[in-house]
């Protein structure tokens, strides 16, 4: 009898909610229905039901806190810190009692940190649906860690330092970053400067002072999709998430100027293929319906596919590089960040001809950008971009191929403006491209003013 009751209040509750609540809905690019509702405190709550992913849900959590965030000197990398700290959750108690319930459940467990957010995506069965929501409201409402499990994270994420140390893409980041951003958050990377990482052990109160300023309602978003009903997840989210106290965070100051153009040389101690990379800083932060957002999705394939002018030159005509590059995840930022070209040099031609190489293939990559102030002039100018706005379209669909992918690839975009039409404003935008935006993008951001260029080679002290 007890337990009857017990049910009726739920069922009640789940009904009171639903008739009070204000469900939102969208459909158009995106290939599912869209559901949201917004909590009092501000966390923003989307359900993605995917049915044919029978039995699988994807229970997502993206805090907008990252490498950006870090602004006072000398406390950088906590953002990353905490990813850690949030899997040592002592749920009810108990030392690594989240991470053994987890494991019980057979969820898949990650999360990562990247410069304007940390994102926290595990992956279960529909029937762990409870079990899971209520490990990950605690977590997040309730952290419980002492400084003992933070000081063993600390020097956890020292030695996933020393490990990344041997990458010399890692350090070539940590040059350009520095170069284009300075002091500003976007000035190092995700896992911080090498001296604050070895003083994290330190900072304990620093530490919980960043997670209480940005682990809040209102600046974190929940997506869950799979095999999954929008008022269920909504009645439980309210239920376990309603006493999540929201607050605004600390304001965060402006971008510096390039003040370019800028360059260093990395003397590396292993002799490895020499590097170069070019960047310029983006004219304006992500705004998915915007025309310059657009043509940064674009620049990857108009410089760096295999029928791309700059490719041809690097990789058949003069043969020099292994390897050429360009991303366009960070140039999807809060606030404008980086356009990089990278080029890999073949060692071989390098060992032979010398330093010269170096500054041929940045020249031939900043020649590669300068060549899209001209881009009309391509006889195939018009037949190219129109190819190109078909195949983002194809690409775009192509990733929303799983729960997890979906909910990844919708959050990207949805967090800077949180709107559910995000992709339809995307691809509109997309669709507006011209040839003539596409030079007039190349003539206002490829300029020397706005420019960094970071090379590495072996032994070389020299800078270049």
């Amino acid at each position: 009898m007890k337990r009857n009751v017990c049910t009726l209040l739920i069922v009640f509750s789940v009904l009171a909610f639903n008739a009070t609540a204000e469900t939102e809905t969208h459909d158009g690019f995106f290939p599912y229905t869209l559901y949201r509702q917004t909590l009092e405190n501000g966390l923003d709550v989307l359900v993605i039901p995917m049915p044919e992913f029978k039995d699988v849900l994807s229970y997502n959590t993206l805090v907008n806190a990252g490498a950006r965030n870090e602004i006072e000197k000398g406390k950088s990398g906590l953002a990353h810190l905490f990813e850690h700290i949030l899997f040592r959750h002592r749920w009810e108690g108990e030392l690594n009692g989240y991470d053994t319930a987890m494991g019980e459940m057979g969820a898949f467990n990650n999360a990562y940190t990247w410069f304007d957010i940390t994102y926290y995506h595990p992956v279960t069965f529909k029937q762990n649906l409870r079990e899971l929501a209520e490990l990950e409201a605690d977590r997040f409402i309730r952290l419980d860690f002492s400084e003992k499990i933070f000081k063993t994270e600390a020097g956890a994420v020292m030695g996933e330092y020393r490990n990344g140390a041997a990458n010399p893409g890692r350090r070539m980041g940590e040059v350009l970053s520095g170069l284009m951003y300075g002091d500003h958050g976007y000035g190092h990377t995700t896992i911080g400067f090498l001296e604050d990482v070895e003083d994290m052990p330190n900072e304990f109160e620093a530490a919980l002072a960043f997670h209480d300023n940005y682990y809040r309602p209102n600046n974190c978003i929940m997506l869950v999709t799979g095999d999954v009903e929008p008022n269920e997840i909504f009645a439980l989210v309210r239920e376990l998430y309603s006493d999540w106290e929201p607050k605004d965070g600390p304001v965060l100051p402006a971008l510096p100027a390039v003040s370019g153009p800028k360059r260093e040389h990395v003397s590396w101690d292993v002799d490895v293929p020499p590097r170069v990379e070019v960047a310029h800083r983006a004219p304006e932060r992500c705004r998915p319906g915007s025309v310059a957002t657009a043509i940064g999705m674009m620049l990857p394939e108009l410089l760096t596919s295999e029928t791309a002018p700059l490719y041809q030159t690097l990789r058949s005509k003069k043969q020099s590089c292994s390897d050429v590059g360009a991303g366009s995840a960070e140039f999807q930022s809060f606030e404008s960040g980086p356009i990089t070209v990278s080029a890999t040099l073949f060692k071989d031609k390098f060992d032979a001809t010398g330093d010269a190489m170096i500054d041929e293939v940045a020249s031939d990559i900043v020649a590669g950008l300068d060549d899209l102030k001209n881009f009309s002039a391509r006889e195939d100018a018009q037949s190219t971009l129109s190819a190109l706005k078909k195949k983002l379209r194809y690409d775009m669909l192509a990733e929303f191929d799983s729960p997890a992918n979906a909910a990844e690839n919708f959050y990207w975009f949805y967090r800077f403006d949180r709107d559910l039409g995000v992709f339809d404003e995307l691809v509109a935008a997309i669709d507006a491209v011209t040839v003539e935006d596409i030079e007039t993008f190349a003539k206002d951001v490829f300029v020397p003013s706005n420019r960094v260029i970071v090379t590495m080679s072996h032994g070389n002290e020299e800078a270049r």
